[in-house]
């Protein structure tokens, strides 16, 4: 290859990774990490307990390159999480007349996606009985 049709390659690639960068990763080259991590849940829902909630969501349409391997769920405020593997997750130990409301991740093996949008308000009360679901009591 001729030094000037050298140069010229490398001027392609320079120019095609600068607009990969000016655009966030996106523009067809290279892969951004919002490619390989999953992406948020949706629909996240919390409905109260005694002293708990159950928060059901739906699974992120892309789950990135790998498979997803758990979700997460965050209480807010006090920000108890608990991790599980599907829809829903109870989250023990919250405040009964305290008003809590709840974000939820995605976990593959490269990584952890985005928050999910927060769920609807709810207010655990002692008289709502206890949840069923798969999960523990969450860390503080």
């Amino acid at each position: 290859m001729s030094t000037i049709r050298t140069a010229t390659a490398i001027i392609a690639v320079l120019l095609m990774a600068a607009t990969v960068w000016a655009h966030g990763g996106s523009g067809g080259v290279g892969v951004g990490i919002e490619y390989l991590v999953p992406q948020a849940p949706t629909g996240v829902r919390a409905t109260p307990c005694n002293g708990e909630a159950s928060v059901s969501f739906i699974a992120p349409k892309s789950p990135g390159i790998k498979p997803i391997t758990n979700y997460t769920v965050i209480s807010h405020p006090g920000r108890i999480t608990v991790s599980g593997n599907q829809s829903p997750i109870t989250v023990r130990g919250l405040t009964n007349g305290r008003v809590y409301n709840f974000t939820v991740t995605a976990t593959n093996s490269i990584g952890t996606g985005i928050d999910s949008e927060p769920s609807n308000n709810v207010t655990p009360l002692a008289n709502q009985g206890l949840c069923e679901s798969q999960s523990e009591k969450g860390t503080p």
